[in-house]
């Protein structure tokens, strides 16, 4: 919706001509056939005309769109544009905001222009089907407008509609008003739009698609006749075309539909029909899909089982079983009953606080209501793991209030945060003791790190953190197969001030079985990495390589192929000519595949290559490339310095690199920022004292403040810009998720020519051949 509110005034059009036959070329239309079994569900389905989405627009918005909305609406022009917009919004795979506002504003064009098709009288079968699509994506905001990203996109549309309309007057609050009215009658607008393209076009191929997008529609809603009704014709209309998996859809929507008899027939023949493709990979992928029926069936057959048990604990599990199978609403009946009936045991609000995470995402308020039952009876694992996964967040949100509000004032309430957590890891350790010890280690960590760190007691805060990786390593013996343990100890790998024993730490071995975990062996590679980076370690280098090269099934391609061309860029820099090219390669094909400032970093990348192993005037267009997906980055603008002074292009270099090292988010890059000044001084464009000075005292407060065992002082052509994630969480399909990792950005660069001596300590040699 807040892309529906800004869209015509971020892309205004031009004007599309006039298609509408004059009256003497109008001809009578032939009569369509109408088919009686989709006309009676059509009929069942429709809830009647509707007012379209777009007249929710606030008048002075609604004018603008009129203004820029020229031309006949029903021409095959505007047709294809309106379809085009809203199907480019299932293209979208990035969380880059200023991408998906792009592409927001565009779907929300798509979508005034196909209402305004279909009032002006339109009855084209494609556009009916992308309407309806249309209407089952803006339903999606009623999850997604709790989470961060719709606060970023929604506020950034905000912003971008009082700058074009000049409306200083339109707040979000405003907009969250009309978004919340949008998902309110999305559905009914889908199932009218549905129903005419049934009703209206029956033999269009756009018909079984979108009966099945509207029976998705219907499940989530909770409508299981309607929903089970549409995606069992739509497969029944493919007949022999129909797949196993198509059956096997329709099994898993019977089960939670609770229909038993129908689901176990629909089982049997996607069983009998097979996978869709041939291939090894389809048929497990299948073989996983029936297992995965499986599952459903039971839980099905066991709710109906526990119908009628009058006990507490039967009904809790049954409660639990219905979320499972996504019946939300039966649930919820479940929970408020015993609630009111067990009103000092802890399980019917555990069961409560479930469904508003699966409904709402709702996580800020589930934490308090699970906070209050804290001295309730009946504390269950899954009390533990929702409130772990809820409750420090809302903490975290408190101190960071109390910290933006008194930033020099010491936070009373703070030990009693962190007891609460420990209590909370207590509970847990007698349903999961691996991942309780791992919490304990975080939480007595943090408990005696933060009030240091936050009395800006830097030293003595950084002490007690980097006394976790060998705690971390020292539980791998208790617990040798917990996966949350073996990620702590590769994560923290990077805090180690001591080149041996940081080399001992990641070289360690996984035990059997664990050692085709595809996460754990993508940690192990990115710490290896970067740990041989930090201490220029050759050896550590090499074992890198090896463990980037072996990576098993399941890694993350793109995570993989990064880590991958990473080290071959290293070893090319060092003159490994295959792996350079290799490196470039691999960048550019994941270039390929990314948008917006997700791509900035590979062509980055792409362009360092390239300069070092062609020519910097090859390299130069990649960098301008990148520069235009994100102008904010630092190393970008670092890296066209240093190409620019290799071709001999000088003028605006000493801006532009004390820009750098003023502003830029990587400690080395700004070192080697002012190192490049030194440089520029000693060819004349600067003080050499003054611009030595500089680099010595800001060598000395970067290495002051580097958190990791060592600084990455770039002499390898790379630095990495990481974030380090430490979080728990509870997601409705994982249960409580710890996050526990590295995440690098890997930037290659162009080391400053003046670098080594000013590290030494000597007199800087001029830089002519950087």
């Amino acid at each position: 919706m807040a892309a529906a509110l800004a869209a015509a005034l971020a892309c205004k059009p031009a004007a599309v001509a006039t298609t509408t036959p004059t009256p003497g070329e109008q001809k009578v239309a032939a009569p369509r056939r109408v088919d009686p079994e989709l006309k009676a569900l059509a009929d069942r389905l429709d809830p009647g005309p509707q007012r379209p989405l777009s007249e929710l627009m606030p008048a002075w918005l609604k004018s603008q769109v009129d203004a820029s909305l020229t031309g006949d609406p029903r021409s095959p022009k505007a047709l294809a544009e309106a379809r085009e917009a809203i199907a480019a919004w299932d293209k979208v795979k990035t969380q880059d905001p200023q991408v998906m506002l792009q592409a927001a504003l565009v779907f929300g064009r798509g979508l005034v222009l196909a209402e305004r098709a279909v009032l002006a009288g339109s009855d084209d079968p494609e556009l009916l089907a992308a309407l309806a699509n249309a209407y089952r994506n803006v339903l999606m905001l009623k999850v997604f407008r709790r989470s961060g990203l719709f606060g970023q996109l929604l506020n950034m549309a905000v912003e971008l509609a009082r700058t074009e309309a000049k409306a200083e007057t339109l707040k979000v609050e405003e907009v969250l008003e009309a978004v919340a009215d949008v998902v309110q009658r999305a559905p009914d607008l889908q199932r009218h739009t549905t129903a005419r393209l049934l009703r209206e076009h029956p033999d269009h191929p756009t018909v079984g698609e979108t009966m099945l997008r509207a029976s998705n529609m219907e499940y989530e809603l909770e409508r299981w006749s309607e929903a089970i009704e549409l995606r069992a014709l739509a497969v029944a209309r493919k007949g022999e075309r129909a797949t196993g998996p198509d059956h096997a859809e329709l099994a898993a929507l019977r089960y939670r539909g609770l229909d038993i008899a129908g689901a176990d027939a629909a089982r049997k023949e996607a069983e009998a029909r097979g996978p869709a493709e041939p291939g090894e990979d389809k048929a497990a992928a299948f073989k996983k899909k029936l297992a995965d029926l499986d599952v459903f069936a039971n839980e099905a057959r066991r709710v109906l089982a526990l119908r009628d048990a009058p006990g507490l604990a039967e009904q809790y599990e049954r409660g639990q079983l219905l979320i499972k199978l996504g019946r939300m609403t039966d649930a919820e009946a479940i929970f408020v009953a015993l609630r009111k009936a067990h009103p000092d045991d802890a399980r019917p609000v555990t069961g409560m606080t479930l469904v508003r995470i699966h409904r709402e995402l709702d996580f800020l308020d589930v934490a308090e209501e699970i906070r209050a039952a804290r001295k309730l009876t009946g504390r269950d694992r899954l009390y533990y793991e929702v409130a772990l996964g809820t409750v420090p967040m809302v903490i975290l949100g408190k101190v960071m209030q109390q910290m933006a509000e008194a930033p020099d004032k010491p936070i009373p309430e703070l030990a009693g945060y962190f007891d609460e957590g420990l209590e909370l890891v207590a509970g847990l350790r007698a349903y999961d003791p691996a991942r309780a010890a791992v919490l304990e280690l975080l939480f007595t960590t943090l408990r005696e790190a933060a009030p240091k760190l936050i009395a800006y007691k830097y030293a003595a805060g950084l002490a007690v953190i980097r006394k976790v990786p060998a705690k971390a390593l020292a539980l791998t013996k208790q617990f040798p197969e917990s996966r949350d343990v073996w990620r702590m100890v590769f994560a923290w790998s990077r805090y180690i001030p001591d080149a041996a024993k940081a080399r001992a730490h990641v070289t360690v071995q996984l035990p059997a079985a664990l050692q085709q975990d595809p996460d754990l062996r993508l940690q192990q590679a990115r710490a290896l990495f970067d740990v041989a980076v930090l201490w220029e370690d050759r050896t550590l280098l090499a074992a890198a390589a090896e463990a980037a090269a072996s990576l098993p099934a399941g890694v993350d391609a793109d995570a993989a192929a990064m880590t991958r061309a990473t080290i071959d860029a290293v070893l090319g820099f060092q003159g490994d000519k295959p792996a350079l090219q290799r490196a470039v390669d691999t960048f550019a094909a994941v270039a390929q595949r990314k948008t917006g400032k997700d791509m900035a970093l590979p062509i980055n990348n792409v362009a360092m290559v390239v300069a070092h192993g062609a020519s910097p005037t090859e390299a130069m267009p990649f960098l301008v490339r990148a520069q235009q997906e994100d102008p904010s980055l630092a190393a970008i603008v670092y890296n066209m310095g240093a190409l620019a002074f290799a071709l001999q292009a000088q003028e605006g270099l000493p801006e532009m690199f004390a820009k750098v090292a003023q502003h830029g988010e990587i400690a080395g890059l700004r070192l080697h920022a002012r190192a490049w000044l030194v440089a520029l001084a000693e060819g004349g464009m600067g003080d050499v004292a003054v611009t030595r000075q500089e680099f010595a005292a800001a060598l000395a407060k970067e290495q002051a403040a580097e958190p990791r065992g060592r600084m990455n002082l770039g002499r390898w052509g790379v630095l990495d810009h990481s974030e380090f994630n430490v979080s728990l969480g509870y997601s409705t399909t994982q249960g409580l998720m710890l996050v526990d990792e590295v995440v690098p950005r890997w930037w290659l660069f162009a080391p400053a020519p003046t670098m080594e001596a000013l590290l030494a300590g000597k007199r800087g040699k001029k830089a002519a051949k950087p």
